[in-house]
C-alpha cells in the first residue's frame, strides 16, 4: 500500500494525484481531528465539501464507474440514536451542525 497526500480543500490537487495513481479504492478517512462549531464553515469545507470534492475528482477522471469509493463518516449523522445498532437502513437524525452538514452532503451524492 502506498499513501498519497493532498488537501480535501484543493480539488485540482485531488485530480492530479488520481489521474495519476488511478487507484481502484479509494477509502476517504480524512475529516478534522476536533470539531470546533466556532469554525463551522470551516468545518463544512473540510468534511462535507472536502469529500464533495473527492467524489467530484473521481468523476472528472473518468473512473466513476471503476472506482470503489468508501467512506468513514460519523455517528453524528444518526444524532438522536432510532436503533441500537445502526445499520445501512437506521434513518438519519442529526442533532448537530456537523451531523446535519454531513448528512446534506449524503443527500446529494
Amino acid at each position: 500500500m502506498q499513501l498519497h497526500y493532498g488537501d480535501l480543500c484543493d480539488s485540482a490537487g485531488l485530480v492530479k494525484i488520481i489521474s495519476k495513481v488511478k487507484p481502484d479504492e479509494i477509502y476517504n478517512l480524512a475529516a478534522q481531528s476536533h470539531v470546533s462549531f466556532d469554525l463551522a464553515e470551516y468545518t463544512g469545507n473540510v468534511d462535507a465539501m472536502g469529500t464533495l470534492r473527492l467524489l467530484d475528482a473521481i468523476q472528472t477522471c473518468g473512473m466513476d464507474k471503476n472506482v470503489k469509493f468508501f467512506q468513514a463518516s460519523t455517528s453524528e449523522m444518526f444524532g438522536k440514536v432510532q436503533e441500537v445498532p445502526q445499520k445501512e437502513s437506521t434513518p438519519f437524525y442529526p442533532r448537530s451542525p456537523y451531523g446535519r452538514k454531513i448528512l446534506f452532503l449524503f443527500r446529494m451524492s
